[in-house]
């Protein structure tokens, strides 16, 4: 019997896509576009505003306003640049990666629930497949992954 793996693995994904949802839903108020900021700023930051444009995809004005809510909301903190004084910076606050860890702990949550339904060899075999499949894709800068 033919496999289409693609198809597996897309579905298997979905899964994931949709238990990052739930976990993001229930951060509240905050956008999935605030989050993905939140998390490029803490994994790579202190960011200048054109690097977190150009690593969420967005123009520079957006980015700005979008950084601007963030600081009101207390997540982001801006500072000058120690090598500029022109230059800002941007990082996450404590309670930015608060934030940050709630949803990381939701997800493993969630995650952990699907799991626990497979036999533990399913687990143990599961684990081997991610880790090969993960190292195959030498083509994505792993360290930019955002959600």
């Amino acid at each position: 019997m033919s496999q289409d793996w693609p198809w597996l693995v897309e579905e298997a994904s979905l899964v994931l896509v949709e238990v990052t949802l739930d976990a993001v839903a229930e951060m509240g108020d905050l956008s999935l576009t605030q989050l993905r900021a939140l998390l490029a700023v803490d994994r790579h930051g202190p960011l200048n505003l054109s690097s977190l444009a150009t690593r969420l995809n967005m123009s520079l004005s957006a980015a700005g306003r979008m950084v601007d809510r963030l600081d009101g909301l207390g997540l982001l903190q801006r500072f000058p640049a120690p090598h500029s004084r022109r230059e800002i910076r941007i990082d996450t606050t404590s309670d930015g990666r608060e934030v940050l860890e709630r949803l990381r702990s939701a997800r493993r949550r969630r995650i952990g629930t699907v799991l626990e339904r497979l036999t533990p060899d399913a687990r143990t075999q599961l684990t081997h497949v991610l880790q090969e499949f993960t190292a195959a894709d030498a083509s994505r800068d792993h360290d930019d992954l955002t959600l």
